[in-house]
């Protein structure tokens, strides 16, 4: 049930118990009439009706604690007109409405004033000790019960507005996780794309046709390495496993391929799937040191090493050796620092600095 259905079945369930109440007190002795006591009761009747519809529709802030005192008030003029009778459920009535729609220490007051109010009317009618001890226990357990229910409600909104909050949270966090795969995956493809571009027209320029055509082709391939390196990040999104030791196998051959370079991989341990965030940060560290070194130290040997540890996947990349001059225009993104907080996302951590002659990044993920 929505909040509005619930509050229109609490309205409809307060006119019932009203209509109970009128039928019961017009059965009572003496009855309500238009003369004399009875005319007493009538208006008493009347205008305690009047008091439970109009804080049963909730009229506001400002009317709302009128409403609720008068409706007190009735059931204390009521049970001074005819002692013994149902009058005193006005201010039981009345009660609970104040503790469910005024600020709590209002209502705290109204409901001390009636209680004293009915107690001392009792009291005065001659009502048994115990009846009184009843009625004004029953008045205090509805403001104390009444409190509760309040602060249950508090706690649920908190609850659903922390749960919307936590919602929200993870909706930003997964679309930052969103784009920076597909900035990485983009950044990568297209830089060194638009390096062998760049190389065939310079080629082109100084009528090295075949060369340029070399390059050309070369360019292809690293679109359609492109597009299926996007498939591959969707289907990590999507919580499919990465093959690991395959996607790092091929960025090896990749390097030795392209460059005419030493390229080593080697995987100790027994293979296992890992989660998608991990698989994929540790292809990512691949990825990101090999573009390093193709920029810092293109043509210098390198080696990768896949770990498979009892609580851990570690992966390193070394190279050393002489190297060409560097080169511009690469990039995949990030770099080590978006490396690192991808990392530290899955519970992981990267280190990376010189090592001999070369340098090392170091990769390990919790598995």
């Amino acid at each position: 049930m929505t909040d509005r259905q619930i509050a229109r079945w609490r309205q409809l369930r307060s006119v019932i118990f009203l209509v109970i109440l009128t039928v019961a007190i017009f059965q009572d002795e003496p009855r309500p009439g238009l003369s004399g006591r009875g005319l007493a009761l009538l208006a008493g009747v009347a205008v305690g009706a009047a008091a439970w519809l109009a804080m049963t529709v909730r009229l506001g802030p400002r009317l709302q604690p009128w409403a609720t005192g008068i409706c007190m008030a009735t059931g204390v003029f009521m049970t001074a007109a005819r002692p013994g009778g149902y009058g005193a459920c006005y201010a039981l009535a009345a009660v609970v409405t104040a503790t469910a729609s005024l600020p709590l220490v209002q209502a705290a007051i109204q409901t001390g004033v009636a209680t004293a109010a009915l107690a001392v009317t009792h009291a005065l009618v001659g009502t048994p000790l115990e009846a009184i001890v009843i009625w004004a226990g029953a008045l205090l357990v509805i403001l104390l019960l009444g409190t509760i229910r309040r602060e249950r409600e508090a706690r649920a909104e908190q609850d659903k507005a922390l749960a919307g909050e936590q919602a929200r949270t993870a909706a930003l966090a997964e679309r930052a996780r969103l784009a920076r795969e597909i900035h990485d995956v983009l950044a990568h493809s297209l830089s060194a794309l638009s390096v062998q571009l760049e190389t065939a027209a310079a080629l082109l320029e100084r009528d090295r046709a075949a060369d340029a055509a070399v390059i050309v082709d070369k360019a292809g391939r690293l679109a359609r390495d492109g597009l299926t390196e996007t498939r591959r990040a969707v289907s990590a999104l999507r919580g499919d496993p990465v093959p690991l030791p395959e996607l790092v196998g091929e960025l090896a051959a990749g390097y030795r391929t392209d460059l005419d370079a030493p390229a080593t991989f080697a995987v100790d341990g027994d293979p296992r799937e890992l989660t998608p965030e991990a698989g994929l940060a540790l292809f990512r560290g691949a990825q990101e040191a090999l573009t390093n070194v193709r920029k810092h130290a293109p043509g210098s040997a390198v080696q990768l090493r896949l770990e498979y540890l009892p609580e851990a996947v570690r992966l390193t990349v070394r190279n050393h050796g002489p190297a060409g001059p560097p080169t511009t225009g690469l990039s995949s993104g990030y770099g080590l620092t978006g490396l690192r907080e991808r990392a530290e996302l899955a519970g992981g951590t990267v280190e990376a600095g010189p090592y001999a002659d070369g340098w090392l990044v170091d990769v390990k993920m919790p598995a």
